[in-house]
């Protein structure tokens, strides 16, 4: 029970996050702020979503753990009720020309230290995961910038690419 509670907690805490920043976008006068705080509902929701699916899937099974993971699904907690996919945004268009690539050497000095922005690359796609909450301080569940995750996102999250399509997509890797 004890699990069970942390994740009541957390889901508190986010719910609380995601009301402030509905009621900051709705007197917010200053533009420059609203993608950040948008970014921050999404990942919020994103949490909100997964945490919810793993305590359905548990509340069927006799040996809850942590989930491995902060992106949640279905809040009712009824693992019998028919999941609603997730609604996945859609990528920021870069042309060709526009588009930098990366060899792995190049992408391992952004590691988000130092100044420099946080990249991470999965199935040759370079994403800046500097602002991203799940992101924080460069690190993700052990995981540091500057690497191609691309195994790890498939051991990971396998068939959740809605995640990757809210990452800003700044090149390829080489």
């Amino acid at each position: 029970m004890r699990n069970i509670e942390i994740i009541r907690m957390q889901l508190n805490f986010l719910v609380t996050q995601a009301r402030q920043d509905i009621y900051t976008l709705s007197t917010l006068s200053d533009n420059s702020l609203k993608p950040q705080i948008l970014q921050r509902l999404w990942d919020a929701l994103s949490t909100i979503h997964f945490l919810s699916e793993w305590l359905a899937k548990e509340a069927n099974s006799n040996h809850p753990t942590l989930p491995a993971q902060p992106y949640t699904q279905n809040p009712t907690g009824n693992g019998n009720q028919a999941q609603i996919p997730p609604i996945t945004p859609l990528p920021t268009p870069m042309s060709q020309s526009n588009q930098r690539t990366f060899t792995i050497e190049e992408l391992s000095t952004f590691t988000g230290k130092n100044g420099r922005p946080a990249y991470v690359a999965v199935n040759g796609i370079v994403y800046d995961v500097t602002n991203n909450r799940a992101w924080a301080a460069a690190t993700h569940f052990g995981l540091i910038a500057g690497k191609d995750y691309t195994k790890e996102f498939a051991s990971c999250h396998a068939g959740q690419q809605s995640i990757l399509a809210t990452l800003p997509i700044v090149g390829r890797l080489v």
